[in-house]
């Protein structure tokens, strides 16, 4: 159950460093 949810909350926390990081990218490109 722990790992299901840690793995869970890795990829959330991946995800919006991503997006950020995605968006700070496209921001600096500009």
């Amino acid at each position: 159950m722990k790992k299901e949810v840690w793995k869970t909350i890795l990829q959330v926390i991946i995800a919006v460093l991503t997006a950020v990081g995605t968006t700070l990218g496209i921001t600096s490109c500009m």
